[in-house]
Protein backbone atom coordinates (compact mmCIF):
# COMPACT_ATOMS: atom_id res chain seq x y z
CA UNK A 1 0.00 0.00 0.00
CA UNK A 2 1.06 3.70 -0.44
CA UNK A 3 1.43 5.74 3.04
CA UNK A 4 2.14 9.50 2.98
CA UNK A 5 3.79 10.83 6.43
CA UNK A 6 3.94 14.21 7.63
CA UNK A 7 6.35 14.76 10.37
CA UNK A 8 7.09 18.61 11.13
CA UNK A 9 10.32 18.68 13.26
CA UNK A 10 13.05 16.65 14.18
CA UNK A 11 12.07 14.42 16.81
CA UNK A 12 8.66 13.58 14.79
CA UNK A 13 11.85 12.57 12.12
CA UNK A 14 13.15 9.85 14.77
CA UNK A 15 9.41 8.25 15.72
CA UNK A 16 8.54 8.47 12.10
CA UNK A 17 11.60 6.62 11.30
CA UNK A 18 10.82 3.98 13.57
CA UNK A 19 7.05 3.81 12.23
CA UNK A 20 8.51 3.26 8.85
CA UNK A 21 10.39 0.04 9.93
CA UNK A 22 7.81 -1.35 11.55
CA UNK A 23 5.17 -0.65 8.61
CA UNK A 24 7.80 -2.38 6.14
CA UNK A 25 8.02 -5.31 7.91
CA UNK A 26 4.04 -5.47 7.79
CA UNK A 27 3.65 -4.56 4.50
CA UNK A 28 6.96 -5.37 2.39
CA UNK A 29 6.04 -3.72 -0.58
CA UNK A 30 5.27 -0.34 0.98
CA UNK A 31 5.26 3.02 -0.55
CA UNK A 32 6.06 5.86 1.18
CA UNK A 33 6.23 9.31 0.84
CA UNK A 34 6.95 12.08 3.40
CA UNK A 35 7.57 15.44 4.33
CA UNK A 36 10.50 14.80 7.35
CA UNK A 37 14.05 14.16 7.69
CA UNK A 38 17.45 12.12 7.41
CA UNK A 39 16.25 9.62 10.01
CA UNK A 40 13.10 8.75 7.88
CA UNK A 41 15.10 9.08 4.33
CA UNK A 42 17.74 6.74 5.63
CA UNK A 43 14.94 4.67 6.98
CA UNK A 44 13.55 4.48 2.74
CA UNK A 45 11.03 7.18 2.27
CA UNK A 46 10.99 9.58 -0.24
CA UNK A 47 11.62 13.05 1.69
CA UNK A 48 9.15 15.16 -0.21
CA UNK A 49 9.79 18.74 2.08
CA UNK A 50 12.51 18.62 4.90
CA UNK A 51 11.28 19.23 8.29
CA UNK A 52 13.93 22.14 8.72
CA UNK A 53 11.66 24.06 6.19
CA UNK A 54 8.73 23.91 8.67
CA UNK A 55 9.92 24.94 11.41
CA UNK A 56 8.09 28.62 12.56
CA UNK A 57 7.76 29.95 15.84
CA UNK A 58 5.40 31.74 17.64
CA UNK A 59 2.67 34.47 16.44
CA UNK A 60 5.29 36.91 14.54
CA UNK A 61 6.88 33.65 12.64
CA UNK A 62 3.59 32.53 11.73
CA UNK A 63 2.73 36.13 10.65
CA UNK A 64 5.56 36.52 8.54
CA UNK A 65 5.64 33.11 6.61
CA UNK A 66 1.12 33.18 6.27
CA UNK A 67 2.28 33.28 2.31
CA UNK A 68 4.81 30.22 2.65
CA UNK A 69 2.75 28.58 4.62
CA UNK A 70 -0.32 28.74 2.01
CA UNK A 71 2.58 27.93 -0.08
CA UNK A 72 3.55 24.43 1.43
CA UNK A 73 -0.57 23.43 2.01
CA UNK A 74 -1.14 24.23 -1.58
CA UNK A 75 1.66 21.50 -2.38
CA UNK A 76 0.43 19.11 0.30
CA UNK A 77 -2.47 18.75 -1.31
CA UNK A 78 -1.08 18.39 -5.11
CA UNK A 79 1.25 15.73 -3.53
CA UNK A 80 -1.64 13.64 -2.06
CA UNK A 81 -3.87 14.18 -5.45
CA UNK A 82 -0.89 12.58 -6.70
CA UNK A 83 0.47 9.78 -4.86
CA UNK A 84 -3.15 8.85 -3.57
CA UNK A 85 -2.39 6.87 -0.79
CA UNK A 86 -4.24 4.44 1.55
CA UNK A 87 -3.60 6.43 4.89
CA UNK A 88 -1.78 9.47 5.46
CA UNK A 89 -0.04 9.56 8.89
CA UNK A 90 0.56 12.83 10.86
CA UNK A 91 2.98 12.68 13.47
CA UNK A 92 3.17 14.77 16.65
CA UNK A 93 3.26 19.07 15.63
CA UNK A 94 -0.41 19.62 15.79
CA UNK A 95 -0.27 22.74 14.52
CA UNK A 96 0.63 22.53 11.40
CA UNK A 97 -0.71 19.10 11.20
CA UNK A 98 -4.37 19.42 11.91
CA UNK A 99 -4.58 21.96 8.92
CA UNK A 100 -2.50 19.67 7.09
CA UNK A 101 -5.55 16.78 7.93
CA UNK A 102 -8.35 18.80 7.23
CA UNK A 103 -7.06 19.06 3.57
CA UNK A 104 -6.87 15.46 3.47
CA UNK A 105 -9.55 14.65 5.34
CA UNK A 106 -11.65 16.59 2.57
CA UNK A 107 -10.17 14.98 -0.33
CA UNK A 108 -11.09 11.81 1.07
CA UNK A 109 -7.95 10.18 2.61
CA UNK A 110 -7.90 8.18 5.25
CA UNK A 111 -5.92 10.36 8.20
CA UNK A 112 -4.01 9.03 11.30
CA UNK A 113 -2.70 10.81 14.18
CA UNK A 114 0.54 9.76 15.79
CA UNK A 115 1.39 11.41 19.17
CA UNK A 116 -1.43 13.68 19.94
CA UNK A 117 -1.67 17.16 20.04
CA UNK A 118 -1.56 17.86 23.98
CA UNK A 119 -5.34 19.42 24.25
CA UNK A 120 -4.80 18.60 27.86
CA UNK A 121 -1.84 20.86 28.51
CA UNK A 122 -2.37 23.76 25.79
CA UNK A 123 -5.43 24.05 23.98
CA UNK A 124 -8.55 21.79 24.90
CA UNK A 125 -10.57 23.29 21.87
CA UNK A 126 -8.47 21.65 19.45
CA UNK A 127 -10.36 18.04 20.63
CA UNK A 128 -13.14 19.19 18.20
CA UNK A 129 -10.90 19.24 15.27
CA UNK A 130 -9.47 15.90 16.02
CA UNK A 131 -12.79 14.47 15.67
CA UNK A 132 -14.04 16.57 12.64
CA UNK A 133 -10.48 15.51 10.58
CA UNK A 134 -8.68 12.76 12.19
CA UNK A 135 -10.30 9.02 11.56
CA UNK A 136 -7.37 7.06 13.75
CA UNK A 137 -5.56 8.96 16.67
CA UNK A 138 -2.45 7.41 18.61
CA UNK A 139 -1.78 8.64 21.85
CA UNK A 140 1.07 8.34 23.98
CA UNK A 141 0.16 8.83 27.64
CA UNK A 142 -2.13 6.24 29.45
CA UNK A 143 -4.42 9.40 30.32
CA UNK A 144 -4.95 10.32 26.84
CA UNK A 145 -7.30 7.38 26.07
CA UNK A 146 -9.98 8.24 28.30
CA UNK A 147 -9.73 12.10 27.31
CA UNK A 148 -9.75 11.54 23.99
CA UNK A 149 -12.23 8.37 24.04
CA UNK A 150 -14.60 10.38 25.63
CA UNK A 151 -15.22 13.18 22.76
CA UNK A 152 -15.86 10.31 20.43
CA UNK A 153 -12.39 10.29 18.73
CA UNK A 154 -11.11 6.63 17.71
CA UNK A 155 -8.63 6.51 19.99
CA UNK A 156 -5.83 3.37 20.93
CA UNK A 157 -2.81 4.37 23.50
CA UNK A 158 0.01 2.73 22.38
CA UNK A 159 2.51 3.44 24.16
CA UNK A 160 5.34 6.20 24.38
CA UNK A 161 8.08 6.14 21.58
CA UNK A 162 10.49 7.83 23.99
CA UNK A 163 10.38 4.56 26.45
CA UNK A 164 11.52 2.71 22.99
CA UNK A 165 14.35 5.19 22.21
CA UNK A 166 15.52 4.80 25.71
CA UNK A 167 15.01 1.56 26.07
CA UNK A 168 16.94 1.18 22.72
CA UNK A 169 19.95 3.22 23.85
CA UNK A 170 23.28 1.69 24.56
CA UNK A 171 25.77 4.11 25.82
CA UNK A 172 29.22 4.37 23.70
CA UNK A 173 31.79 2.40 25.82
CA UNK A 174 34.04 4.99 24.02
CA UNK A 175 32.49 7.99 24.96
CA UNK A 176 34.79 10.81 25.32
CA UNK A 177 33.62 12.65 28.38
CA UNK A 178 32.16 9.71 30.15
CA UNK A 179 34.08 10.17 33.12
CA UNK A 180 34.56 13.47 33.45
CA UNK A 181 32.14 16.12 35.18
CA UNK A 182 29.98 18.38 32.87
CA UNK A 183 27.15 20.13 32.51
CA UNK A 184 25.34 19.33 29.43
CA UNK A 185 23.49 21.83 27.29
CA UNK A 186 20.78 21.71 24.72
CA UNK A 187 20.08 24.42 22.99
CA UNK A 188 16.72 22.72 21.19
CA UNK A 189 16.31 21.49 17.60
CA UNK A 190 14.58 24.69 15.74
CA UNK A 191 16.85 27.10 14.62
CA UNK A 192 15.58 30.14 16.91
CA UNK A 193 15.68 28.24 19.57
CA UNK A 194 19.34 27.85 18.94
CA UNK A 195 20.33 31.33 17.88
CA UNK A 196 18.36 32.39 21.32
CA UNK A 197 19.87 29.80 23.50
CA UNK A 198 23.26 29.86 22.07
CA UNK A 199 24.69 33.30 23.16
CA UNK A 200 23.30 32.92 26.96
CA UNK A 201 25.19 29.74 27.20
CA UNK A 202 28.17 31.22 25.93
CA UNK A 203 27.83 34.02 28.69
CA UNK A 204 26.67 30.86 31.31
CA UNK A 205 29.82 29.33 30.75
CA UNK A 206 32.38 32.22 30.76
CA UNK A 207 30.08 33.44 34.20
CA UNK A 208 31.29 29.93 35.77
CA UNK A 209 34.78 29.19 34.72
CA UNK A 210 35.48 26.63 37.28
CA UNK A 211 32.74 24.38 35.75
CA UNK A 212 33.20 22.21 32.70
CA UNK A 213 30.17 22.57 29.74
CA UNK A 214 29.04 20.40 26.75
CA UNK A 215 26.82 21.17 24.53
CA UNK A 216 24.84 18.52 22.30
CA UNK A 217 24.40 19.83 18.73
CA UNK A 218 22.71 18.80 15.99
CA UNK A 219 24.35 18.48 12.71
CA UNK A 220 20.98 19.34 10.84
CA UNK A 221 22.30 23.31 12.03
CA UNK A 222 25.66 22.62 12.13
CA UNK A 223 26.35 26.32 11.29
CA UNK A 224 24.55 27.66 14.13
CA UNK A 225 27.11 26.54 16.57
CA UNK A 226 29.81 29.21 16.83
CA UNK A 227 31.11 28.68 20.19
CA UNK A 228 33.86 28.40 22.43
CA UNK A 229 32.09 26.10 24.49
CA UNK A 230 32.75 21.70 23.02
CA UNK A 231 29.87 21.01 20.98
CA UNK A 232 29.18 16.74 20.42
CA UNK A 233 26.81 16.43 17.01
CA UNK A 234 24.50 14.13 17.22
CA UNK A 235 25.26 12.41 20.53
CA UNK A 236 22.53 13.64 22.82
CA UNK A 237 21.29 10.37 24.82
CA UNK A 238 25.49 9.78 25.64
CA UNK A 239 26.09 13.86 26.59
CA UNK A 240 22.89 14.28 28.77
CA UNK A 241 23.27 10.51 30.33
CA UNK A 242 26.51 11.16 31.69
CA UNK A 243 25.58 14.97 32.58
CA UNK A 244 25.70 15.82 36.16
CA UNK A 245 22.76 18.24 35.17
CA UNK A 246 21.65 19.17 31.81
CA UNK A 247 19.94 22.97 31.03
CA UNK A 248 17.47 21.82 28.52
CA UNK A 249 15.45 24.39 25.95
CA UNK A 250 11.82 23.07 26.51
CA UNK A 251 10.91 20.26 24.08
CA UNK A 252 10.41 16.70 24.13
CA UNK A 253 14.35 16.79 25.29
CA UNK A 254 13.26 17.43 28.80
CA UNK A 255 11.46 14.43 28.67
CA UNK A 256 14.17 12.83 27.39
CA UNK A 257 16.45 13.89 29.79
CA UNK A 258 14.06 12.97 32.46
CA UNK A 259 13.87 9.47 31.44
CA UNK A 260 17.49 9.20 31.69
CA UNK A 261 17.69 9.92 34.73
CA UNK A 262 20.18 13.73 34.95
CA UNK A 263 18.87 16.62 37.21
CA UNK A 264 17.92 19.33 34.92
CA UNK A 265 16.77 23.39 34.28
CA UNK A 266 14.29 23.88 31.58
CA UNK A 267 14.92 27.44 29.61
CA UNK A 268 12.57 29.06 26.98
CA UNK A 269 12.16 31.98 25.54
CA UNK A 270 10.45 33.15 22.53
CA UNK A 271 8.71 36.36 21.34
CA UNK A 272 6.58 38.34 23.26
CA UNK A 273 3.68 38.35 21.40
CA UNK A 274 3.40 34.93 21.21
CA UNK A 275 4.04 34.24 24.77
CA UNK A 276 1.85 37.23 26.22
CA UNK A 277 -0.94 35.54 24.27
CA UNK A 278 -0.34 32.38 25.33
CA UNK A 279 -0.51 33.64 28.96
CA UNK A 280 -3.95 34.80 28.03
CA UNK A 281 -5.32 32.51 26.28
CA UNK A 282 -3.92 29.03 26.85
CA UNK A 283 -3.68 30.15 30.47
CA UNK A 284 -0.57 27.44 30.99
CA UNK A 285 0.64 26.62 34.12
CA UNK A 286 4.00 24.96 33.21
CA UNK A 287 5.65 24.68 29.86
CA UNK A 288 7.89 21.88 30.31
CA UNK A 289 6.11 18.14 29.62
CA UNK A 290 8.10 16.63 32.78
CA UNK A 291 5.82 19.52 34.58
CA UNK A 292 2.81 19.19 33.05
CA UNK A 293 2.70 15.42 33.21
CA UNK A 294 3.64 15.25 36.67
CA UNK A 295 1.45 18.70 37.33
CA UNK A 296 4.18 20.02 39.60
CA UNK A 297 7.30 22.28 39.55
CA UNK A 298 9.46 19.16 39.24
CA UNK A 299 12.19 21.04 37.45
CA UNK A 300 12.88 24.19 37.59
CA UNK A 301 11.51 26.52 34.50
CA UNK A 302 13.50 29.78 33.67
CA UNK A 303 11.16 31.38 30.78
CA UNK A 304 11.21 34.52 28.90
CA UNK A 305 13.46 37.09 30.95
CA UNK A 306 14.33 34.70 33.62
CA UNK A 307 16.38 32.55 30.85
CA UNK A 308 19.40 34.66 32.35
CA UNK A 309 22.67 33.80 33.07
CA UNK A 310 22.00 34.69 36.77
CA UNK A 311 19.25 32.74 37.21
CA UNK A 312 20.76 29.82 35.41
CA UNK A 313 24.00 29.76 37.65
CA UNK A 314 21.68 29.53 41.06
CA UNK A 315 19.62 26.90 39.88
CA UNK A 316 23.07 25.10 38.50
CA UNK A 317 24.41 25.29 41.85
CA UNK A 318 21.92 24.28 43.81
CA UNK A 319 21.44 20.71 41.63
CA UNK A 320 25.45 21.02 41.81
CA UNK A 321 25.04 20.09 45.47
CA UNK A 322 23.09 17.40 44.95
CA UNK A 323 21.19 17.20 48.48
CA UNK A 324 17.40 17.46 48.43
CA UNK A 325 16.66 19.41 45.47
CA UNK A 326 18.34 17.21 43.07
CA UNK A 327 16.90 13.66 45.16
CA UNK A 328 13.75 15.09 44.57
CA UNK A 329 14.31 15.10 40.92
CA UNK A 330 15.52 11.95 40.63
CA UNK A 331 12.30 10.39 43.32
CA UNK A 332 9.59 12.29 40.52
CA UNK A 333 11.34 11.23 37.50
CA UNK A 334 10.60 7.67 38.89
CA UNK A 335 6.68 8.71 39.20
CA UNK A 336 6.85 10.12 35.50
CA UNK A 337 8.60 7.08 34.09
CA UNK A 338 5.08 5.01 35.61
CA UNK A 339 2.78 7.78 34.09
CA UNK A 340 4.50 7.62 31.06
CA UNK A 341 3.46 4.10 30.02
CA UNK A 342 5.12 1.58 28.34
CA UNK A 343 7.39 0.50 25.28
CA UNK A 344 6.20 -0.95 21.56
CA UNK A 345 4.37 2.17 20.48
CA UNK A 346 6.10 2.21 16.89
CA UNK A 347 5.05 -1.53 16.55
CA UNK A 348 1.60 -1.01 17.70
CA UNK A 349 1.23 2.42 15.88
CA UNK A 350 2.10 0.46 12.79
CA UNK A 351 -0.35 -2.37 13.44
CA UNK A 352 -3.21 -0.36 13.87
CA UNK A 353 -2.34 1.85 10.75
CA UNK A 354 -1.78 -1.28 8.35
CA UNK A 355 -5.26 -2.58 9.81
CA UNK A 356 -7.30 0.19 8.93
CA UNK A 357 -5.70 0.83 5.32
CA UNK A 358 -5.65 -2.57 4.54
CA UNK A 359 -9.79 -2.43 5.63
CA UNK A 360 -10.98 0.13 3.29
Amino acid sequence: MKYFILAGEKSGDLHGSNLIREIELLDKEAEIQAWGGDAMAAQGAEILQHHNQLAIMGILGVIQNLQRLKRLFKTFANQIDSFQPDAVIFIDYGGFNLKAAKIAKKKGFQTHFYIAPKVWAWNKGRVNELKKWIDRLYVIFPFELELFTKAGIHTQYVGNPLQDAIQAFAPNPTFTYRDKKYVALLAGSRKQEIKTALPLFEQLAKANPDLQFLIAGISEWKELYQTEIPVLFDQTYDVVKSAEVAIVTSGTATLETALLQTPQIVVYKTDWVFYSLAKIVIQIKYISLVNIILDKLAVPELIQANFSVEHMTAKLRELLLKGTIYQQQKEDYLTLKQIVGDSGASKKTASFIYSAASAK
